[in-house]
């Protein structure tokens, strides 16, 4: 499994847990747990993208892990918005 794959996977599966957690939680609770989700999967990202104390491609991996989990907060929104609602 190439570097970039592996080191997503983690700050994935935390985006995708809160994703499923706002979908499922209560109607005004929900945007403040895709927000937390999405925020400790980006910090989750970078202290395991410099944990690895290589330069080389370090942008790439933090866009690709960034980029992915945003992807998956998104679709959580969007799930939670049609489940609960805007108000």
């Amino acid at each position: 499994m190439p570097r970039r794959f592996a080191t997503a996977l983690v700050p994935w599966a935390i985006a995708l847990i809160g994703s499923v957690w706002a979908a499922f939680t209560d109607d005004t609770m929900w945007p403040g747990v895709i927000s937390v989700a999405l925020g400790a999967s980006i910090v989750v990202s970078f202290v395991i993208q410099l944990s690895l104390q290589r330069k080389e491609g370090l942008v790439n991996r933090l866009a690709f892990t960034t980029s992915g989990s945003l992807l998956i907060a998104a679709t959580g929104l969007v799930a939670a918005w049609a489940s609960h609602g805007v108000g």
